[in-house]
């Protein structure tokens, strides 16, 4: 069931960390989690811009749990975006799917943040 999300494919148009979060989320939980970026699945150019105004409609959280969002800089200060999903982050990137452990994201991440979906806008 959960192999088909490995499949998916980055575009940076149609398709990128965003899309892949509401996808997942479908496949994984049965949830719809598009009213968490709203306006956020533009191009990728436009989406990096006003990612950190997702955060404002979600629960800020300490720790991770099943099913929240994560919410992520790079060292250059850009923004992405991941499902947390069975003790690991699941996200895509433009070389595909990946599952990262805390830890192993902490190496590529320079902060990162958990948000459980607020799904009653």
């Amino acid at each position: 069931m959960y192999e088909k999300l490995f499949r998916c494919e980055y575009d940076r148009n149609n398709f990128h960390c965003v899309h892949f979060v509401i996808h997942a989320s479908k496949v994984i939980f049965g949830l719809d989690y598009s009213s968490c970026f709203v306006g956020l699945t533009g191009s990728i150019n436009e989406t990096l811009q006003t990612s950190r105004n997702t955060v404002v409609k979600n629960k800020r959280l300490e720790k991770p749990i099943e099913g929240c969002i994560v919410l992520m800089t790079y060292q250059n200060e850009s923004s992405h975006v991941g499902l947390f999903f069975r003790h690991r982050i699941i996200h895509l990137t433009e070389l595909g799917v990946q599952r990262l452990t805390l830890e192993q994201a902490k190496i590529y991440f320079k902060r990162m943040r958990f948000y459980e979906p607020n799904l009653h806008h």
